[in-house]
């Protein structure tokens, strides 16, 4: 009843529990945790999200995003929101430079959290500074202004835009305010994430492998089937776009519009490389597909930043994973100007150091 904003409660309520609510504002606090736009009912940022390939991820790829990010980092105190199981913290930990610096890690879902607390009991961190708290930081502050010297975000900004409930814009503002807010004089954000190609709106022609699976006349309904990584990985390319664009229109709440002309397929930019760096997700698809790669191109979030008050460092930059590019897309995919001139692959990701 407090959650859905029924005052009835209270006549529901002993009249000390009402006392005591009213006093600390708990009806207020109740209703955010539960109406959170953020948190889903597992603790997590969403119910089909198969935790251990995504912590695999986040462990594999920990080493090459400290190596990028690790000449911008201050010593001070340390926060990595949405830290995973905190890989990136333990490389911070065996750095000499913040041996005397505050590492707090922030992890909104429930699996990754109980995991960074079990790797600080095991004794995996030499700092005995070392914090990890579960929140959501859409919510009320976390941290008192100007307290913190380095804030990371690693594959994280692109979710905040995904999962907003109401106007993405606003959201991912709201955030980057809340940041600022929280940032020492001289203190950093560290943003390394996916982001839109510079011309999101341009009109291409994507043209996709059908030979390499199969191709189905209709899509399906996945969410009626037992194993769904297994039949999204016998899809061809292109019949995956199509089981992409039914998915991602509807968990992600997005247009997606294209046109099918023969064995071509015309559509903006950032949606063709929205499915071209997803299409191989199959083992966590229905949870890709609530989200949006391609919302905001590197422009777009360095705006979000300057709004907040941060100045952008010249060392950040939108860049190409050509590996990607190279090995998963290339090969079954290309892309041309409605007249059929070649287009270059855009950029898929951002560093963006932010500072105050």
């Amino acid at each position: 009843m407090i959650a859905a904003g029924n005052e009835g409660w209270k006549k529901l309520a002993h009249p000390a529990t009402v006392d005591v609510f009213e006093r600390y504002a708990l009806d207020a606090h109740v209703a955010r945790c539960v109406n959170d736009p953020v948190v889903g009912d597992d603790g997590g940022l969403t119910t089909t999200r198969d935790y251990k390939t995504y912590a695999d991820a986040f462990e594999t790829a920990a080493d090459r995003k400290w190596l990028q990010i690790k000449d911008f980092v201050q010593p001070g105190r340390i926060l990595d929101i949405g830290c995973a199981t905190g890989a990136t913290l333990q490389l911070i930990d065996r750095d000499p430079r913040f041996h005397e610096s505050d590492l707090i890690g922030v992890e909104v879902a429930r699996h990754l959290y109980a995991e960074c607390v079990h790797k600080k009991e095991q004794g995996l961190f030499s700092n005995p500074n070392v914090y990890f708290y579960q929140r959501n930081m859409l919510g009320s502050a976390v941290f008192p202004p100007r307290s913190i010297d380095t804030t990371l975000t690693l594959a994280l900004t692109h979710e905040i835009w995904s999962y907003a409930d109401g106007s993405r814009p606003a959201t991912v503002q709201r955030f980057a305010d809340a940041l600022f807010a929280h940032t020492a004089p001289h203190g950093v954000w560290i943003n390394s994430d996916v982001c839109g190609p510079d011309e999101p709106d341009r009109s291409v022609v994507l043209r996709l492998d059908d030979s390499d699976g199969v191709n189905p006349d209709d899509v399906a309904e996945l969410e009626t089937l037992g194993d769904v990584a297994s039949y999204v990985g016998k899809l061809s390319t292109r019949a995956r776009f199509f089981q992409f664009a039914h998915d991602f229109r509807r968990n992600a709440r997005v247009r997606f519009e294209y046109a099918v002309r023969g064995d071509e397929i015309v559509l903006r930019l950032a949606d063709a490389m929205d499915f071209l760096t997803r299409k191989d997700y199959v083992d966590n698809w229905l949870s890709e597909t609530h989200e949006q790669f391609c919302g905001l191109n590197f422009a777009g979030w360095t705006a979000v930043a300057e709004r907040a008050g941060f100045t952008i460092d010249p060392c950040s930059k939108a860049w190409r994973n050509d590996w990607v590019v190279d090995h998963r897309i290339a090969p079954v995919a290309s892309i041309t100007t409605p007249d059929g001139v070649p287009v270059d692959w855009p950029v898929t990701h951002q560093l963006m150091i932010a500072r105050r």
